[in-house]
């Protein structure tokens, strides 16, 4: 079996083909849960517990009858996966049936019931089960081996070791308290993301993807490589409300991908350029993958005070990638493909603009609201606009609304699932306090160094990311990795941040980078080879979470001045780097003024004062000099032509 075949073998399953009766099934379980968490976003009081057994039920379900075990599993339904849906609706109705009993008393005080044990036990297993087909076996493993941890801590010898726990103890913790299962992740994932990926899917579902590709078309598809731009274009506007870099990927890269190639670049270039693209959509706001909604809860730091903060650094990646792409193209002369009719902004602005009135909705209310939950809210509700114009017969609307709020939901399975098990990892973190005990580990492997506890908690988020959704990572990782940076004098705002960065851009990190495979099935290049090569065109993403570690200018969390010199410096930085990536800027970068470009850049971002200044005026240097020189060159061209 090859390295490719294993990492799908161990990998999420596919989705089923389904019958009647399954369709059916999942049509109800979907509307169901689309109409209630809707209404709870809107404002409506529902028993905040028995909504998240709802949540669970529905996500739990939804996942077994969508998701095969793995990639070489038939993909038609099966009786052990009905039967599965059927426990997971059982056990979570329990919890809703004993829900007035179980709130009456005192958690790990008061004895539970041997069929409380059962059904929790059993909940816990079919969170497993949907994690192994939803995200793959690396995470189940991952959880597994903390649980198990919770169980038999009293065996080991160490700082590691604690009093250890009876079964009983661990499944009241765990199922029957509001720091397991049934908390903080989950809550996130079922009041907060739920409506905003229910948002990106009905915009999606009345042609939002569309308008997204006719304007990045628009802004820059005349331009010298110009469907590589417009797909940096359309997958950063789409990334910004979908919160999904595999959805971003299949989504806008079914039209980018094939028309980068078509217009001379490589199946590998054009996978990773839409991969780093739509990976970035994760880190801008306002949904940020998602994970700002779980950063503001954990840290109870305003939401609209962290979309503020994300703002710059969005800016840097993209500034950053899109000129990347700009010299690649200038290098290899790929012109934007003329056979393509590009209308021009204004004229598409015309045609399309009530796709304006949700996005502008969407943005006022997250900065203007104290409630995200009600932004997505109203901005669903802006929504209903664009779907009146958009449904041609106006009779279709039922069914198109009926198929969007379906879609919404099975979109949020994969989110929930990882939420749910985050909160396994969370719980037994809180009841054998692992989360002090990893924290003064990696400080003790730094030996107090700052620079190696970064270095370490960077490892740690990303090896939690392979393969999972930017809210669960940043689920774990906050309660791993943030307080080891905290104590070391870090921001709070910074550190979380941070942390979300990284969780994001495990989305194109080898080994299981989730949006090259995604790519890949596009394409039909080696996602491997995809990964890095979209490391390399996100390479500022690695480079931005550790400035605005300690820069907090750059997150505009300082004064004036200081945010304006901070903008200055980093953006001939970028500018600088996206030049050294391609190995060109305005003509070839000949070794000495790429080695001159890499020293300014280290300067400029890593020292302080006169010394950041200088680097920047040395990096200005070498920009000029590489203006001078293709305008002398252009220059002789232009003669020599008319010349002959």
């Amino acid at each position: 079996m090859s390295a490719i075949s294993f990492i799908k073998y161990i990998g999420p399953g596919q989705s089923r083909t389904l019958g009647p009766v399954a369709r059916t099934i999942s049509r109800v379980i979907s509307l169901s849960a689309a109409v209630l968490f809707m209404a709870i976003a809107a404002g409506v009081y529902v028993e905040p517990f028995i909504a998240l057994y709802l949540f669970l039920g529905t996500v739990l379900g939804l996942a077994f009858l969508h998701q095969t075990g793995n990639v070489y599993r038939p993909r038609s339904t099966s009786i052990f996966s009905g039967l599965l849906v059927t426990l997971s609706l059982a056990g979570c109705g329990y919890m809703i049936y004993s829900f007035e009993r179980l709130s009456q008393r005192l958690p790990v005080l008061d004895p539970l019931t041997t069929m409380d044990i059962g059904v929790s036990i059993l909940l816990i297993l079919l969170v497993l089960e949907a994690t192994r087909r939803c995200i793959g076996m690396t995470l189940v493993i991952l959880v597994t081996l903390f649980l198990a941890y919770g169980f038999l801590g009293d065996k080991i010898d160490g700082p590691f070791a604690h009093r250890g726990m009876s079964l009983p103890e661990m499944v009241d913790h765990l199922v029957f308290t509001p720091n397991g299962l049934f908390g903080p992740a989950l809550e996130v994932a079922a009041f907060l993301v739920f409506v905003f990926v229910m948002f990106g899917a009905l915009f999606d579902k009345f042609g939002g993807g569309d308008f997204f590709y006719k304007f990045a078309n628009a802004l820059v598809g005349r331009k010298v490589g110009g469907t590589a731009k417009v797909a940096v274009v359309s997958s950063a506007l789409y990334g910004s409300v979908s919160g999904s870099p595999t959805a971003d990927v299949v989504t806008t890269g079914s039209f980018t991908i094939p028309l980068m190639v078509k217009t001379g670049y490589t199946k590998t270039r054009a996978s990773a350029i839409e991969a780093a693209a739509s990976t970035g959509g994760s880190i801008l706001p306002p949904v940020m993958g998602s994970a700002a909604f779980l950063m503001s809860d954990f840290t109870g730091i305003a939401y609209s005070s962290i979309v503020i903060a994300a703002v710059l650094p969005a800016f840097f990646y993209y500034f950053c990638v899109y000129f990347s792409i700009h010299n690649h193209a200038a290098k290899h002369n790929l012109m934007p493909g003329h056979d393509v009719s590009i209308s021009s902004v204004g004229n598409v602005l015309r045609h399309y603009w009530p796709y304006l009135i949700p996005l502008i909705t969407i943005a006022w209310a997250v900065l203007a609201l104290n409630r995200p939950s009600f932004a997505g809210a109203l901005a669903c509700l802006a929504i209903v606009p664009v779907m009146l114009w958009k449904s041609r017969p106006i009779l279709s609307l039922p069914k198109q609304l009926g198929e969007g709020l379906s879609e919404g939901v099975e979109r949020i399975v994969t989110v929930g699932v990882a939420c749910a098990v985050a909160g396994l990892v969370i719980g037994t973190l809180s009841m054998t306090d692992l989360t002090g005990k990893i924290s003064s580990a990696m400080f003790a492997l730094a030996s107090g160094s700052y620079f190696l506890t970064v270095i370490t908690a960077v490892v740690v988020i990303v090896v939690l990311g392979m393969g999972m959704p930017v809210p669960a990572v940043y689920a774990l990782s906050a309660v791993l990795a943030a307080p080891a940076l905290v104590s070391l004098g870090s921001d709070v705002l910074s550190a979380h941040l941070f942390i979300v960065y990284f969780a994001a851009i495990s989305a194109i990190t080898p080994p299981v980078a989730v949006a090259a495979f995604a790519a890949a099935s596009i394409s039909g290049a080696n996602p491997m080879t995809i990964a890095v090569k979209a490391c390399r065109i996100g390479i500022v993403a690695f480079i931005i979470p550790l400035l605005f570690l300690d820069t907090p200018a750059l997150l505009l969390n300082d004064g004036v001045l200081q945010i304006l010199k901070s903008f200055l410096i980093t953006l001939v930085a970028c500018y600088a780097l996206a030049g050294v990536n391609e190995r060109y800027m305005m003509g070839t970068l000949q070794r000495v003024p790429r080695i001159a470009l890499l020293i300014g850049i280290v300067l400029a971002l890593a020292g302080s004062g006169w010394v950041s200044v200088a680097g920047c005026l040395l990096m200005l240097a070498i920009i000029v000099r590489q203006k001078l020189t293709y305008s002398i060159s252009t220059s002789q061209d232009q003669l020599s032509r008319k010349g002959t």
